[in-house]
């Protein structure tokens, strides 16, 4: 049995960050964020509205309506 471990999930691990339209990113995850501790693109590590440790409480992401 082979067990990989965190490191055999980085290989596979996408982005998570939530949309504001709440689409998903289908990119490869390579940044952890250090206060909701999800995992993030390059380019969506640094754009706070992606992050759902960002949202005001009781928001979810998505659009509002």
């Amino acid at each position: 049995m082979n067990n990989l471990g965190e490191a055999g999930e980085d290989l596979d691990r996408l982005c998570q960050a939530v949309s504001p339209l709440d689409e998903p990113c289908n990119f490869p995850a390579s940044v952890r964020c250090p206060q909701c501790e999800k995992w993030f693109c390059d380019a969506h590590a640094e754009d706070d509205e992606w992050h759902p440790c960002m949202l005001d409480e009781g928001e979810e992401g998505g659009e509002a309506g």
